[in-house]
């Protein structure tokens, strides 16, 4: 198997038009013709997740973050755009392409807190649900928690029985909330004028953290890329975890 294989697959599965003009997606190191029996999956490739795959004998990194986002002007030793170059790793990165892919980010973490009845809005980056029964805010804050094995959640008061989610840095999507007749928003970021935001429109918003509302989507995606190429392995890193604690 090549890197082209993968490379079309994913095409498929998160089309590369689907992302914004200012992104960065699809193999931004390496060949398309390199073979490839080993990959490694990460939510972001830094220096350690490069060397976790040197030392695993994978030739290729499928992440969701673009290793190469600003325009490099140096490259340096210990950076990972270097070292996926010095090891002959190659780099296929799938952002805001996978945040609207219908299989993407927002389904996985819909799946993840158990939304019934969901739509995905993909021009808004935006997915509707709701769960199994109405719920108030504190219970559903601590369902987040658990589900996504977030350091914590941070919400406003109110009543949860329509959901709109965006994943990772979503935080603007609260303002959507009302056209889509949604009383509570579950994202990665929240900043202080959206939370001011949701408390005088009476919505339930739940911050997250954005690793976990994002890293979610990475098992789902080793699940179908094994299931469409079971010669290869797919492995999820061990050297990622969430960066950030709670007390």
């Amino acid at each position: 198997m090549i890197i082209r294989n993968i490379l079309d697959y994913t095409r498929r599965l998160a089309p590369f038009d689907l992302a914004d003009e200012w992104d960065n997606v699809g193999l931004l190191v390496g060949s398309e013709g390199a073979k490839v029996s080993r990959v490694l999956l990460a939510l972001d490739i830094t220096p350690a997740v490069v060397e976790e795959a040197r030392e695993c004998g994978a030739e290729l990194i499928v992440s969701h973050h673009p290793v190469i986002f600003d325009p490099l002007r140096t490259l340096a030793p210990d950076t990972a755009p270097y070292l996926l170059a010095k090891y002959n790793i190659a780099a296929l990165c799938l952002h805001t392409n996978l945040d609207r892919a219908e299989q993407g980010v927002n389904a996985a973490l819909a799946q993840a807190l158990e939304l019934r009845h969901t739509t995905l809005y993909p021009e808004e980056y935006l997915l509707v649900g709701e769960p199994d029964s109405p719920m108030p805010a504190d219970a559903f804050a601590a369902f987040i928690k658990e589900r996504l094995h977030a350091p914590s959640v941070r919400y406003t008061n109110g009543v949860v029985t329509r959901v709109a989610i965006s994943s990772g840095g979503g935080g603007e999507g609260v303002a959507l909330c009302g056209k889509y007749d949604c009383d509570a928003f579950v994202t990665g970021e929240l900043k202080h004028h959206h939370y001011n935001y949701a408390v005088d429109h009476g919505i339930a918003a739940f911050d997250a953290g954005h690793y976990p509302t994002e890293n979610i989507v990475i098992e789902p995606l080793r699940q179908m890329l094994t299931e469409q190429f079971p010669d290869a392995a797919f492995l999820v890193t061990e050297r990622y975890p969430c960066p950030y604690k709670a007390l």
